[in-house]
Order: structure tokens, then sequence, then C-alpha cells
């Protein structure tokens, strides 16, 4: 079976506009989908949301507010990003290579899917939390997309696919779990392997960047943890 629809969170990072939060609420609405945050908003009009979205006014329910992008992502397996240009140490998706993927994962992995500022786009301390960058292709002389489209145009590519007979798969590690397990990975790093090096926390943060894209199920998760474990006691200073 494909991923169930409210295992899917809309994650909107520092919006300007509440007027884009109804736009969005709407564009939600007309696909199924429930779960949404706002982290860190700009500004703040119930009238401008309520406005804008006309007919799924009932959905401002769901609307969530947060000032901890950390903790919202915590229970997430999986984070995509979406964004107008492509960055260095990050895998770039389009819209429908990351419903390809997320396609493949099991049927309860809980999914985020996060946007950033109308004007700026999402900060690096924000696709810090992201497994894949998500480009839609457009013209490179005008690359920017209004927030709400760009929100419905993902919401419609994961609405049109529906696979059948789908072999479950085991559920992922979430990110917290993920945190945790390279902070043992990290302890090894920085205690044992590279306890002499110049450049250990650049080696640090380079093997994070490739772990935190990784995606363990918790049996893959257990014996990584394992033999980082055996390293630790074997590797006698």
């Amino acid at each position: 079976m494909f991923m169930k629809k409210e295992n899917v969170r809309i994650i909107l990072c520092r919006i300007w506009s509440p007027g884009n939060v109804g736009s969005i609420l709407r564009a939600m609405k007309n696909f199924g989908f429930t779960d949404i945050v706002s982290v860190n908003q700009m500004n703040f009009s119930e009238e401008e949301i309520l406005t804008m979205c006309a007919g799924a006014k009932d959905h401002i329910k769901h609307l969530r507010y947060s000032e901890d992008l950390k903790k919202e992502v915590s229970d997430l397996s999986v984070v995509y990003a979406f964004t107008a240009r492509k960055r260095r140490f990050y895998k770039s998706v389009s819209p429908e290579e990351m419903v390809n993927e997320i396609s493949e994962l099991p049927e309860n992995t809980k999914i985020g899917i996060m946007f950033g500022n109308e004007t700026n786009g999402l900060v690096n301390e924000e696709t810090d939390f992201a497994d894949k960058l998500v480009v839609i292709p457009t013209e490179k002389e005008y690359s920017s997309l209004n927030i709400a489209s760009a929100v419905m145009l993902a919401l419609y590519e994961i609405s049109k696919r529906r696979i059948s007979g789908q072999e479950q798969k085991e559920d992922l590690i979430d990110i917290e779990e993920k945190e945790e397990l390279f902070s043992i990975i990290e302890k090894v790093i920085q205690t044992k392997l590279m306890e002499k090096s110049d450049n250990k926390n650049q080696i640090r943060e380079n093997v994070r960047h490739i772990f935190r894209r990784m995606k363990l199920n918790k049996k893959e998760a257990g014996f990584v943890r394992s033999i980082f474990e055996i390293i630790d006691r074997k590797i006698k200073l």
C-alpha cells in the first residue's frame, strides 16, 4: 500500500503572509491532507487566513504554530525540503522523483515536506533537517514559485500516485532515533578514530550529512549501533 496521507506533514518555515497559509490550507483540503505546522511565522492574522481559505475554513483547526523546527521533525523518518536552488552536500530530486521514493517506503513512514519564506526560501539551518532537496523544474530566468502553488504541486504529485500490492516493509527509524544513533558514531569518530586528526570536525560533519540522509529501519539501525559500540570497546587508547 502507498503511504497514508495522515503521515504527511507540511512544514512552513518563517512564512510572512497569513494569506499564503490560508491558500495552503485550501490546497490541503482539496487533496485530503491535514497535518500542517507553521514554524516561526512572521505575521499573524486569522482574518487573512480565513479569507484565503474560502470554502476550506474548517481546515484551520488543523493548523499548528511552533517555534521549534527540531521538535517538529523529530518524529519524522524522512524530510524533503522544497527549494529554488541546489546546494552543496545535498542531493536534489524533482517532485516526481520524490514521490517515486515515497512509494518505496513502508506504509506507516512519517514524512515531512518543508517550505521556506516567500522571499529568501529556506536557510541552511532549516535544510540541515532535510534528507533531500526538491527542486521544481522552472525557467532559469524566473525560478521563484509562489509557496501556495509549490505546496499544491507537491500534494498533487503525492495524491495522484496510488500503489497497490506493495510488500510491507519494516518501519524506518525517525530523526530523533537517528540523532541518538549518530551520537554514538560521533563519539567513536571524535575519541577513537580521529582523535589526533586536524580535520576531525569537518570529517564528523561530512559523515553526519551522509548518515542523516540514509533511510534505516530499526534492524539496520541496531546493527550499525552494535558495530560502533564494538569499535568503541575494542580500540584502546
